[in-house]
């Protein structure tokens, strides 16, 4: 590269490599800084339909393949009796009728390696920023960061393009506020071996609690297992996170039947603040992307998907407009502020379907369509049946979550079916 990159990347997750590749396709030189400490577990190893159509896009989905477990579905377990099972066949024409369980380093990986080999450069080195509130650039690289990156006699970058995950450096820099959602659960996970799953391999599971939820994640060689638990349930099964996953393995008359020959394989990792969305997420000479933005609670898995489609925003602009962009600050300003616009709007769509399965309506919507089946057989209950499976299941796949008729569709149909009071007796706690 005889110049510096005009554009430089914080962070080589999902998004920052993702990134970084998609743009070197289109011959545009991306920098990332990657200081490449990151934990060894990682929430995102359940992939959904909508993140392989992207992984297809990049030409890597072998790749990914060769590192994960094939995901034909999920299953939802209600302690309360009420299971519910869906396979993304019903999806096929709009999304592959599949998805990925990936150890997260390794699908990381995948995709750094990819870039690297487009050409991508790489640096070694956390980049410090110097804010500058309001400014022509609100934000800019340090001594520091400069000089690793390569950057002498004045030169900078135009854009930086803030990928640093739940960090979001860009965003406490400037002091920019976030919402964050109602629910302030924390979650513990870690890998085991000798875990039964008696499920079709590679189907997830979601178990409803008394205390919250837990999944469980097959992944190739061991299975991922979590809870996500109501704060005020957590001193009651242990001070520590290791405590807690063990007394629900041991205790739980659904899931301690299949654990009789559990190994921990991994140390257990712990989150909490699981809903986020930065109330600005651009502003001259900057931009956020993926958890630098927001993220959302992983109920349905939607956050490294997330992840990938902010990098696809950005790298479309690009592709329309080409690098030329960054020599137009009006024209940038009106693109980043669409691109803005569109995560904005896929993060509340998410959170809106989310809240179906907290608050119990997906649940007393699944009963309550099972008994007017039972009461009602026929050709309209059958179609009633249809169509919502597949609108729940478009919605959960990212295929018509922003889909104004599937919104309209579920909100109505939840208001016709549930008049007696059973989705607060279904609600997580």
């Amino acid at each position: 590269m005889s110049q510096p990159p005009r554009i430089v990347v914080l962070g080589a997750g999902p998004a920052g490599s993702a990134l970084a590749a998609m743009l070197a396709r289109q011959g545009i030189q991306a920098l990332v800084y990657d200081d490449e400490k990151r934990p060894a577990l990682l929430v995102g190893e359940s992939l959904i339909p909508a993140i392989v159509a992207i992984l297809q896009r990049m030409g890597i989905e072998d790749r990914v393949a060769t590192i994960a477990q094939f995901k034909p579905g999920a299953s939802f377990i209600h302690h309360l009796g009420t299971q519910m099972n869906f396979n993304f066949n019903s999806v096929e024409g709009r999304l592959p009728p599949y998805a990925y369980n990936v150890p997260r380093p390794e699908f990381d990986d995948v995709l750094k390696d990819y870039a690297k080999e487009l050409g991508v450069k790489f640096v070694k080195h956390r980049a410090g920023l110097v804010a500058h509130p309001g400014g022509k650039r609100e934000l800019e690289l340090d001594a520091a960061a400069l000089e690793a990156g390569g950057y002498s006699e004045g030169a900078k970058p135009d854009l930086i393009i803030d990928c640093s995950g739940r960090a979001r450096t860009s965003a406490k820099l400037l002091g920019i506020k976030a919402a964050t959602g109602s629910r302030r659960d924390t979650a513990h996970f870690a890998h085991y071996t000798g875990i039964e799953h008696p499920y079709e391999p590679g189907q997830i599971t979601i178990m409803y609690h008394p205390w919250g939820w837990s999944w469980r994640i097959p992944l190739p060689d061991k299975l991922s297992f979590g809870i996500v638990m109501n704060p005020k349930a957590l001193p009651e099964f242990g001070a520590t996170g290791e405590e807690r996953l063990e007394r629900v393995l041991a205790t739980d008359p659904v899931i301690s039947p299949l654990t009789a020959k559990r190994k921990r394989v991994t140390d257990v990792f712990s989150y909490t603040n699981y809903q986020l969305i930065s109330d600005r997420a651009q502003g001259p000479g900057w931009v956020a992307a993926g958890d630098a933005f927001g993220f959302v609670d992983p109920m349905l898995s939607p956050g490294v998907f997330l992840a990938l489609d902010s990098a696809e925003s950005l790298s479309a602009m690009f592709a329309k407009h080409g690098e030329r962009l960054l020599d137009a600050p009006e024209k940038l300003a009106k693109e980043l502020g669409r691109y803005e616009q569109r995560q904005r709007a896929w993060h509340e769509a998410w959170h809106e379907l989310i809240e179906y399965f907290y608050d119990g309506r997906i649940v007393a919507f699944y009963e309550r369509g099972t008994q007017l089946k039972a009461d009602h057989p026929g050709r309209f209950s059958n179609m009633m049946e249809f169509i919502s499976n597949r609108t729940i299941a478009l919605m959960a796949t990212g295929a018509g979550t922003l889909s104004t008729w599937n919104r309209m569709y579920l909100k109505g149909c939840s208001k016709w079916l549930l008049k007696n009071g059973r989705a607060k007796e279904l609600a997580l706690p």
